[in-house]
């Protein structure tokens, strides 16, 4: 006999549901967020633009501040060295620098010795990547970048995974997050059908919502196969303008 209060069976799925509201509110509020800033941060740009116009000052550069995570597998060994992702890096600065006026500010890397979860390790991609967030499933990699989302200037992260699903290696879920994966292969020089030292760039241009493009050539291109076909570098002046207006993006001190 039963007193008329839900069974615990009943309120598992109840709490469930209620937590995964509470995420897409939460993912919501995030994305408002984070276009509200990049329109405050554009319209900031271009003030300054106006002004150095009128005066004749040089424009000052932009920084882009960057962390790098690298998660460890089951057994505690990490998926790359710290110095096996600065090639990449180093590409995203010069690209960034030469075609955008942006400098790539790496403020560290750093490997989680903590073993992570097998999602963590090898998460899905695009829209899935998206359900697994609101399902709570990525929070290993937020508990490990704990920016803020809310401020100007919040570094943004990149994660090191192990495996990503189907034929990605990279992903990034644009203004809702401050964090992207990519596949720890891409940064092993000895894996030449994997080695990409572009897709680290590409993540970091969907992150300051830059969308796909259909020039081979351009940094922003959804494909990339090395050793033989391997995404160009070139940025559109209107790619420029985009990220310089990004809310991750601060005039440089």
């Amino acid at each position: 006999m039963t007193d008329g209060r839900p069974t615990g069976g009943a309120a598992r799925p109840a709490g469930e549901a209620v937590r995964f509201a509470g995420r897409v509110a939460r993912t919501l509020a995030r994305t408002v967020a984070g276009v509200t800033l990049d329109v405050g941060n554009g319209a900031a740009r271009v003030g300054e633009a106006v002004r150095d116009s009128v005066t004749g000052r040089t424009p000052a550069p932009g920084t882009l501040r960057v962390e790098v995570v690298i998660l460890s597998d089951e057994h505690g060994v990490a998926l790359c060295t710290p110095d096996a992702v600065r090639p990449s890096l180093e590409l995203a600065d010069r690209v960034f620098a030469e075609q955008a006026g942006i400098r790539v500010r790496t403020t560290g890397i750093r490997v989680v010795d903590v073993p992570a979860p097998r999602e963590a390790l090898d998460p899905r991609a695009d829209r899935a990547l998206l359900l697994d967030d609101l399902l709570g499933r990525t929070a290993f990699y937020t508990r490990h970048a704990p920016n803020r989302l809310d401020l100007v200037g919040t570094p943004l992260t990149v994660v090191v995974v192990r495996d990503i699903a189907g034929r990605t290696t990279g992903c990034s879920l644009g203004t809702s997050a401050d964090w992207v994966i990519t596949q720890a292969a891409l940064f092993d020089p000895g894996d030449v059908h994997n080695y990409d030292e572009t897709v680290l760039a590409h993540e970091l241009g969907h992150a300051l919502n830059l969308p796909h493009r259909r020039d081979p050539g351009n940094l922003m291109f959804p494909a990339s196969s090395p050793p033989g076909h391997v995404r160009g570098t070139r940025l559109e002046r209107w790619q420029a303008a985009l990220l310089q207006a990004n809310r991750h993006v601060v005039p440089a001190r």
